[in-house]
Order: structure tokens, then sequence, then C-alpha cells
């Protein structure tokens, strides 16, 4: 078994858990849609929440060709995991909870802090790729996630309606066109 192969297992867990997580919410959403007040907006960040967490999965392979792993370089990809678990976690109230009533003061009051996770996913990922992989600070790929935590921190901190629709909208755009350019079809 190749290092790659060991420490990839841990790294799959944590995202396993993380997105078994969202879709256990989405799916207490759903069953408490006729007792609580739904709102779409935490349902399009969930959904946010998946695409990260499907895409950094999806990354980890091109990892396979690492000649040699640290303690430093795992434990960076293993925060990241962490980070989106907290995400996961945060963005929707979990299938354990009493549901609360109104899923849009619940998203005000907690699941804001699923967005700040997810910023601090990309701030953390784009530190750990000019560290630990040599990638330069001002790559294209690191100023879509610049603009992902701008996004982030308008609907984290605005408190308009209006503003974080949009801020949401501008988010998901650039979200967008980021996987599509980091991301290969095929491995």
């Amino acid at each position: 078994m190749t290092a790659f192969e060991f420490l990839s297992v841990a790294l799959s867990f944590v995202l396993g858990l993380a997105v078994t997580l969202v879709l256990t919410s989405l799916l207490a959403a759903f069953r408490a849609r006729h007792e609580s007040r739904m709102d779409w907006l935490p349902f399009v960040w969930a959904g946010y929440v998946l695409v990260y967490q499907f895409q950094y999965w999806w990354a980890i392979f091109e990892l396979s060709a690492l000649p040699v792993w640290s303690v430093g370089t795992f434990g960076m990809l293993l925060v990241l995991a962490v980070i989106l678990f907290l995400a996961g976690g945060l963005i929707l109230p979990p299938a354990s909870a009493a549901y609360p009533s109104d899923l849009r003061e619940y998203f005000r009051a907690d699941g804001r802090w699923g967005i700040v996770a997810l910023a601090s996913y990309s701030i953390v990922g784009i530190v750990g790729n000019v560290l630990l992989f040599g990638t330069s600070p001002v790559d294209l790929l690191h100023i879509l996630q610049l603009g992902t935590v701008g996004a982030a921190a308008v609907v984290v901190a605005a408190r308009s309606r209006t503003l974080q629709v949009a801020a949401t909208v501008v988010f998901g755009v650039i979200l967008a066109v980021g996987v599509a350019l980091a991301t290969p079809g095929a491995y």
C-alpha cells in the first residue's frame, strides 16, 4: 500500500462523513417541510457545500503523483476536509436536532457560520497551495477563491436580503467558473 493510498483513506473518511451530514440535513429539511417555514437560500448554500466537498474529493486523486508525503501536507489536507465537514454541519440544521420553526432565522443565527467555514476553506487552501505545492499567490484560481471569500463575507455581514441573494448568485458564478477551470474531467 502506497502512502497516498493509506492517507487518502483518512481524507475520504472525513469527506464521506461531511457529505453524509449535508445529505441527512437535506432529508431532515424535507421531513420538516410541513412544520417549518422553509427558505431557499440555505439550500443553495448546502448545494455549494456539496460542490466543494465533491470537488475536493475528486481533486485528491491528483495527489497520487506526490513522490513524498510529509506530516505538514497530510495535516493541511486533513484540516481542509474537517473545514468542509464543519461547513456541512452548520449550513442546515442537523437531522438529530429538533427542527427550527423558521429556516431563515436558523440561517441568520447559525447557518451563516457554514458560509464562514467555506470562506475559511478557500483561505486555508490558498495558503496550503502556496506553501506546500509552490503555486503562485496570484494564480487565477486563487483570485477566484478570493472572490468567493468576498462574496461569502457579504452574505454573512449583510442585513439586506437582496444583498445576500446577489452575493449568493455572485458566489455561485465564481464557484462554477473555478470548478470548470480546476476540475479535470478524467484522470
